[in-house]
């Protein structure tokens, strides 16, 4: 057996686990102290981490079921963005992400629709 592997997959999932509770942490708060804690967060982490962080908030905020709370994670993603070229005064993109999420459009196929 690997075990460094095994170590390394095991902090990828403690990671997307951190990812995911501070994310949390955010929806547990108003959208005015959201956006202040959004960008205390992407100005004091590593870029390891707002790289992760970024494709997190992306995945979230895409797959999410409830249209109330996806708005609200693209609203928190777009003050993610924005604090992040502040930050490295550039835009840095976009995360590729590995699993396109499914929305409703793709679900249904429509006889109009490009497939």
């Amino acid at each position: 057996m690997d075990w460094g592997r095994v170590l390394a997959a095991t902090g990828d999932v403690l990671r997307g686990i951190s990812d995911a509770a501070i994310v949390e942490k955010w929806l547990e708060k108003d959208d005015e102290d959201a956006f202040i804690a959004i960008v205390a967060q992407v100005s004091t982490s590593s870029t390891g981490e707002v790289d992760r962080l970024d494709a997190a908030l992306l995945s979230l905020a895409a797959s999410n079921s409830r249209a109330d709370m996806r708005r609200r994670l693209v609203k928190f993603y777009a003050v993610f963005k924005i604090a992040e070229m502040r930050r490295y005064r550039e835009f840095r993109g976009f995360p590729q992400l590995s699993v396109r999420p499914a929305t409703r459009r793709n679900e249904r196929k429509l006889p109009w629709a490009p497939s």
